[in-house]
């Protein structure tokens, strides 16, 4: 399984986006909104993107279908469980609402709200909330999490440490920490070396 693509942003379509990580440039179909977080990325940004991802084959090819979070692409796989719902639809229905309010509706039993998301019906919807009700957990405090990952200081040495084994929410609270107390001096730093500095801090705390 590719559990997910590390690399620079090549370019972003509506559903569609192309990562080149070393010599192999990744195309990554996407839900709406993640192609909408992948293009408000300025500059620096757009590079060391890691997006998860889910590799679905067919008799006739492979798709590699790409992720913000793991909230989305877990709400990917839950909806394909769903009788009638397959990958494509799967992500046309992420891209008319977000996790937070899916789940939210699932667990309501709202069929008017569901109803109204491209690609459900009525009777689409009635099925989602009897097989995912209570089943997709995204409670607020996980959400608030979720939105705050986009604006994560220093992606990259997250990246490095998460990679390493080290838990996503305890190094980001670090690294938030250690860029926040030594701000003059990273000023004074280049990119690369300001990225050394929080990283070798980093692995010092985490021990």
């Amino acid at each position: 399984m590719i559990n997910a693509i590390i690399g620079d942003i090549v370019s972003v379509k509506e559903q569609e986006v192309v990562l080149r990580a070393g010599y192999v440039e990744y195309s990554l179909i996407v839900s709406g909104q993640t192609a909408a977080k992948m293009s408000a990325l300025q500059g620096s940004q757009k590079e060391n993107v890691r997006l998860l991802s889910v590799l679905s084959h067919h008799e006739d090819s492979m798709l590699l279908y790409g992720f913000s979070d793991e909230w989305e692409r877990e709400a990917f796989n839950q909806l394909q469980s769903v009788s009638g719902i397959g990958p494509k639809q799967a992500l046309k229905i992420l891209s008319g609402i977000t996790v937070a309010n899916l789940a939210e509706a699932l667990d309501k039993g709202d069929v008017k709200l569901l109803s109204n998301v491209p690609g459900v019906g009525a009777k689409t919807a009635q099925k989602m909330i009897l097989q995912l009700r209570n089943k997709l957990v995204m409670d607020e405090e996980a959400d608030k999490t979720t939105r705050q990952r986009t604006s994560v200081p220093f992606k990259e040495v997250v990246t490095g440490l998460m990679d390493m084994g080290y838990d996503r929410r305890q190094v980001e609270e670090i690294v938030g920490r250690i860029a926040d107390e030594n701000k003059e001096k990273l000023e004074k730093l280049s990119l690369k070396d300001q990225e050394t500095f929080i990283f070798q801090h980093a692995v010092r705390f985490l021990g």
